[in-house]
């Protein structure tokens, strides 16, 4: 099992552009609060993100700087005045479009208030001048060191999502033929989360690839895994209708043995990284269909699930697949990306 590291990237590279804004404030004379809570707060997943909404982030902290010098001006240092900033702050960059720097100009913006003198535009340029410091560096080091590698993560949280899927298949038809009360759906809905936030990882390296090279390899590899998640998406949606089934008529043992067996064939497929699928399993799908054609009237709750799994076995198909043939692409590439199929060797 793969343990994860206490302190990752992104971590690394908060810490190294908090140090490397800190020193040149420190050189150039400049506040280093402002410049350092702004380093740690826009350190970003990729380079392209940090870039997008640096460019966003400059002028809303500019911003929220002229409220605090304004309000400060007109009412003082009180308690009044630090809501305003923030209400204003928020407000403006809501209505310019600036949401990205939302967070960063209400913290410069409040931030600046205490510390406030007479000479008010030059508080006002070296406090924008520390902020600006701080998303430079941020943006840098995010571009610059150890650029965000998602084709491993990808490729585990894709394997993970998987196995998860077949636990949830075969909770799922246990508690339908067994009758369990209870919810059903938790572990469904948690999976499409974790789809979603996986799906997430694709565009972050997309946008990486913008700024970055990348082969041909690269972009097929991550093509692949794309194709992965989208037969996974349709996995879930058959997922959610056995989920919502409810059995209220009795089921022979032989059809319930052969429905389990089914099932857990499934799960042997989807715990697979290759996804392959025996010769038995096709023996199962057969009775199967003999099953769901001799209940078509009778009991249509055992028929739906029966035709959920079928629908299932035609994603399965098509995923082993591309898998197969992906693979074979794999082994004849040598500058294929190794970490898609890692585990090949257990295998061959």
């Amino acid at each position: 099992m793969r343990t994860k590291p206490w302190i990752g990237r992104r971590v690394l590279k908060t810490g190294l552009a908090v140090f490397i804004t800190a020193f040149v404030c420190h050189l150039l004379d400049l506040p280093v609060m402002f410049a350092v809570i702004t380093a740690i707060v826009t350190t970003e997943p990729t380079a392209a993100d940090s870039i997008k909404k640096g460019i966003i982030r400059l002028p809303a902290a500019a911003l929220g700087a002229a409220f605090a010098i304004i309000l400060d001006l007109l009412i003082g240092q009180h308690a009044l005045t630090y809501a305003l900033v923030a209400m204003l702050t928020i407000v403006a960059c809501s209505k310019l479009n600036l949401d990205t720097g939302t967070l960063v100009a209400t913290l410069t913006a409040v931030a600046m208030i205490p510390g406030t003198t007479d000479h008010l535009l030059a508080d006002f340029v070296t406090r924008i001048s520390g902020t600006s410091v701080g998303i430079i560096f941020s943006t840098l080091v995010n571009f610059v060191v150890l650029p965000p590698k998602f084709g491993p993560i990808l490729v585990h949280k894709v394997d993970n999502l998987f196995n998860q899927a077949a636990t949830s298949l075969q909770l799922a038809t246990e508690h339908l033929l067994h009758e369990h009360e209870g919810e059903r759906t938790h572990v469904y809905r948690k999976l499409h989360e974790e789809l979603t936030k996986t799906y997430q990882l694709t565009h972050f390296q997309y946008d990486e690839w913008r700024y970055r090279k990348s082969t041909e390899f690269e972009r097929r590899s991550f093509g692949f895994l794309q194709k992965k998640l989208d037969y996974l998406h349709l996995v879930l949606f058959h997922i959610g209708k056995v989920c919502h089934l409810r059995m209220n008529q009795t089921i022979t043992q032989e059809e319930s043995r052969v429905i389990h067996d089914t099932v857990h064939s499934f799960k042997l497929i989807m715990n697979d990284p290759f996804h392959q699928i025996d010769s038995s399993h096709y023996v199962k799908i057969e009775k199967l269909k003999n099953i769901r054609q001799n209940y078509l009237k009778h009991q249509p709750v055992l028929y739906q699930l029966c035709s959920e799994l079928i629908s299932l076995h035609s994603v399965a198909s098509e995923l082993a697949l591309i898998t197969t043939d992906e693979r074979r692409f794999s082994m004849q590439e040598q500058a294929y990306p190794d970490y898609i199929f890692a585990k090949k060797l257990q295998y061959d």
